[in-house]
Formats: C-alpha cells, structure tokens, sequence
C-alpha cells in the first residue's frame, strides 16, 4: 500500500531523514577547525572525531600541518596521546611546543608501509588516543576500511595524509580534502563529504613558522655560480 501524501510530508519533516541534496549531520563529536568558512561546509561543523579524514597533498610543508593546529590545540589534557605515525621527515620538538602542543602528550612511531597501517589499527582500537596524525601513501583500499572501522567506534580526530595521485581512487574516509599551496595561504578542495559536492575550493590564510615569501626562497634552486677562468 502506498503512502499518501500526506503521509509523506510528515515523513519529509523528520529530523532523522537524510536528504540528498543538504549534509548528513550525525551525533558525533567534532572539533572546530578554525576556519568560519571551512566549518560552514563541513557536515557537523568541525572535523570529525570519529572516522577518518583522508588529506591529498602534492607534496609537503604547504601547509597541510598548520590547517589542523587550531583543532589540535583544542584537545583536552585528559583526551589522551596525540600520537604521529611514520612522519615523512624527522619532527622538530622545540617547534611543536612552541605551537601550543605540549611534548609531554606526543607520541611517533615510526614504522614503513603495512606495517605502519598495522599500527595505526592498533593505536586507534587501545582507545588511548586523542589525535592520529599518520602518512600512508601506499596503504591499499582494505587497510583503510580496517582504518575507517576502527576509528568509527573512537571519539578520536584521524587524519591520514597521502599523496595527491590517489585521488582517482575509491577511499571508505567519510571525509577527504585535497590542499594546495599558494601565496596567500593554502586551497581546501572537499572532494567527498556526506552531502552534495562542494563546487568550489575554499582559500585559507594559515598560520606559518616561516612567511610563505621565505619559504618559496628556500626551496627555489640556486642559481648557478659562473666563476671566472683563471689567468697565470
């Protein structure tokens, strides 16, 4: 038998109904990220503690640690271990307490392919942590859905950062960006969310331990020294 009408529009006016068209809102925990514009388009308002957040990057030191350092530093003191996963380059402890993190609560483990996925499902399901930050460039689709499961039963911020080529492929994160450098701060593209595709990337001014100007000099090749011949 088929609904009314009426019917219908009482079913419409449930607040548990998801619609296609607007984002998916669900009872879970969140952390402002910062930024009034990048809050307004995540789905509860924040990132998500609880289910991965997947962060395409070309390359690194564009910014793609400072976008998340406002939600970090948002973290309880009693929430548990902010913990680091194979970190492409060796971290800087004076920098990281002098950005509001305290050492005392840091954890990196250091480990290479499966084997650093394999950590991550561990650490998430001891239920010890606050904040995962890992890099897993070469994890396959079945290591993130192990992922994605274990962090969906935390009240943990999960962020796996991998390279920008995989963004053709299928990922089981509920929430995945990809960020890009530029002169006035960084580009957030929301590639998936629960709701509708965002049409436009989001430009972000983000804090830096280095001026974006002085940074570009500093990977900019040098020029090459012409020296002249010499003269007996």
């Amino acid at each position: 038998m088929s609904a009314t009408p009426a019917a219908l529009d009482d079913l419409l006016q449930r607040a548990d109904l998801w619609r296609g068209g607007a984002c998916a809102h669900h009872a879970e925990a969140t952390l402002g990220s910062g930024f009034a514009a990048l809050d307004a388009v995540l789905p509860d308002g924040g990132w998500p503690c609880g289910g991965l957040t997947e962060v395409l990057s070309g390359g690194l030191g564009i910014g793609e640690l400072s976008l998340f350092l406002p939600a970090l530093r948002q973290l309880d003191a009693e929430a548990g271990w902010i913990v680091i996963v194979a970190p492409p380059a060796q971290l800087h402890a004076p920098a990281w307490q002098a950005l509001g993190l305290p050492l005392s609560r840091l954890l990196v483990v250091e480990a290479e392919g499966a084997d650093a996925a394999w950590a991550c499902e561990q650490l998430l399901g001891s239920g010890a942590l606050a904040a995962l930050l890992a890099w897993l460039p070469s994890a396959d689709t079945r290591a993130l859905r192990r992922l994605q499961l274990a962090s969906s039963n935390t009240r943990c911020l999960s962020l796996i950062f991998r390279p920008e080529r995989v963004a053709t492929q299928p990922s089981p994160a509920p929430l995945r960006l990809a960020l890009r450098g530029s002169n006035t701060g960084l580009q957030v593209d929301i590639l998936k969310r629960r709701g509708p595709p965002l049409a436009q990337a989001i430009s972000l001014a983000i804090e830096r331990p280095l001026p974006w100007s002085r940074l570009v000099r500093r990977v900019r090749p040098a020029a090459p020294v012409v020296r002249e011949p010499h003269v007996a």
